[in-house]
């Protein structure tokens, strides 16, 4: 159904991007063996060695290069070292703003092929309510409401069941939205993350599972 792969560890140790030759020779190995879904770790830095291929300058690239294959972000390029906030538009900080970066940059709309995963990501976030907020209200805005994954890591930390909790309670205040343009997280797209968004990208039918 899908490919994953860790772009901090590559070919002899070392990291890569999905635009170098190895990453391209990854996607154009699945699409010749029709997976059009592809997987891939963006943050959480295995160390300094393979910290620049932790981040998302590649992803707007190869989603543009390749429209018809899904890449699904896992964690959504977010470092714990960097505080999320509001975009900045010079591009320079690391984290989530460099996967909203390349987007933007290679003119990937919302909606698009690009999914942000939340694994390990909400559950750092959950403790902070304002990165929390700056952080899913960037996601949905600039990858689309349909386009953000429920995602825990709980093979790591056990039950998921205290960041399921805080995400059906969770909400970005009504001023950080009217200042940034963030959306207000209604039950609709509440539902869409926590499966929905899932299920559609993998073909599944949530009336049948």
């Amino acid at each position: 159904s899908a490919w994953k792969t860790y772009t901090q560890y590559g070919p002899r140790g070392r990291g890569y991007f999905l635009t170098d030759e190895v990453g391209t020779r990854f996607i154009e190995k699945a699409r010749a063996l029709g997976v059009k879904t592809i997987c891939v770790h963006k943050g959480l830095p295995f160390g300094r060695q393979s910290y620049e291929h932790s981040q998302c300058s590649d992803i707007g690239v190869v989603a543009k290069r390749f429209p018809d294959v899904n890449f699904l972000v896992y964690h959504s390029g977010f470092v714990t070292s960097v505080a999320e906030q509001a975009y900045d538009e010079s591009g320079r900080r690391d984290g989530i703003d460099t996967l909203i970066h390349s987007l933007i940059k290679n003119g990937v709309k919302p909606g698009s092929n690009v999914y942000a995963e939340l694994g390990s990501t909400w559950r750092f976030l959950m403790r902070d309510p304002d990165q929390g907020a700056h952080a899913l209200g960037k996601l949905i805005r600039h990858c689309g409401e349909s386009n953000v994954l429920w995602g825990t890591d709980s093979i790591w930390y056990g039950s998921p069941q205290d960041q399921i909790q805080a995400f059906r309670t969770f909400q970005i205040a009504p001023a950080l939205r009217e200042r940034f343009g963030y959306a207000e997280i209604t039950p609709s797209v509440r539902a869409k993350i926590f499966g929905l968004n899932a299920a559609k990208v993998y073909g599944l039918s949530p009336e049948e599972v």
